[in-house]
């Protein structure tokens, strides 16, 4: 009897239902896609320097997590302390910045013959390697968001580069530069933001990695693999993150409450004559506080799954506009979301159900629209 009152409730204003599930749906959406798209960038830079093939990576004392900046970038003539250091078998100097010309793009300098023993080499989907200090490599990802091809010129650091390579995505950045050029326009000659260390076998990293941290008191050793431990878990681990996600939450969470808040205390109002009539007919309050609570749980289900469908549709939308951005839909966030969302309508339907149960039979009765 519950459920057909329901169904009739809602059926009863289609658009004022249908603007509620809307509503929930983009509660819902919101918090999946700016937790999917952090989530994707994290995790996309992760494998991205994972794929590198580098054993160990040394930063400078101040380094940044992600890599972007350093205050103080190392010394290049450091390598010379970490080749000395037995198990050590390549080592390449990498200088990161971030460019924010047409995107946010973390770039690469490297040294091309040292980068290519540590990575095992590019694979070139088409041109060649450094021809002239103001070329650039760009992986095929990048290649495509932007519509690149070999010959074509595009700024970075406020100069013009012409794209001399295009190869395969998955070694640490989308745009490399040679590092002499870097370093030149940056004014940071001699430098890198951080090295990359190959091996002779894996058995020698942990060795290895005691031995730098000796020779080089302050700086971060990390084998590769605790590196991308660290990034994997950066949403939870970087306090700015956090903070972020918790406003989007917050604020979906409050926008679905209103909502709901909103509908259900103008059912109410509206059906004042039929909640007198139910209670007159025996209805307790229990009864008539079930009706309008499973009215906005329908209506919160209805808009949980709308929003998730509308969560996976951006993402395609997003991935065909911005192919080099990642975005990535845990399991865990669903369920978040879909409590926000119970939540969120719970609460905002609880007075006006609890306001509907407390009506007096007779008051509702001669209530007039």
């Amino acid at each position: 009897m519950s459920q057909s009152i329901v169904l009739a409730n809602i059926f009863h204003r289609p658009m004022r239902s249908l603007a509620t599930i809307l509503a929930i749906g983009l509660e819902v959406a919101l918090i999946l896609t700016v937790v999917g798209l952090t989530s994707g960038i994290v995790m996309d830079s992760a494998k991205r320097i994972e794929g590198i093939g580098a054993d160990i990576i040394l930063r400078p004392p101040g380094a940044s997590f992600l890599m972007a900046t350093s205050a103080a970038p190392m010394p290049i003539k450091i390598s010379e302390v970490l080749y000395a250091v037995k198990g050590v078998r390549y080592v390449t100097p990498v200088l990161t910045e971030l460019n924010s010309q047409g995107g946010l793009d973390l770039i690469y300098g490297i040294d091309l013959v040292s980068f290519n023993q540590v990575s095992s080499g590019f694979i070139f989907r088409s041109g060649s390697e450094f021809q002239n200090p103001m070329d650039v490599i760009i992986d095929d990802i990048y290649a495509q968001s932007k519509r690149l091809k070999i010959g074509d010129h595009v700024t970075f650091l406020n100069h013009s580069f012409r794209v001399c390579g295009i190869v395969e995505h998955g070694k640490g950045s989308r745009i490399y530069l040679p590092i002499e050029t870097m370093q030149n326009l940056m004014g940071v000659i001699g430098r890198a933001s951080l090295m990359y260390i190959k091996c002779h076998s894996k058995s020698d990293v942990p060795e290895v990695t005691k031995k730098l941290k000796e020779r080089l008191p302050g700086y971060t050793v990390l084998p590769t693999e605790e590196f991308v431990s660290q990034m994997s878990s950066a949403i939870n681990n970087m306090a700015a993150l956090r903070y972020f996600i918790k406003l989007v939450t917050f604020i979906a969470g409050l926008v679905g409450f209103f909502v709901i808040f909103l509908a259900m205390y103008t059912t109410i109002t509206e059906r004042t004559r039929e909640i007198g009539i139910l209670k007159s007919l025996g209805a307790s309050k229990s009864y008539v506080l079930a009706v309008f609570m499973k009215e906005a749980w329908l209506l919160c289900l209805l808009g949980f799954l709308f929003g998730t469908l509308l969560s996976f549709g951006g993402e395609l939308v997003i991935k065909k506009i911005f192919p080099s951005l990642q975005i990535i839909f845990g399991l865990e966030w669903i369920f978040r979301a879909a409590v926000i969302a119970v939540v969120s309508a719970s609460l905002g339907a609880c007075y006006p159900a609890l306001r509907a149960a407390s009506q007096d039979p007779i008051d509702a009765l001669a209530y007039e629209v």
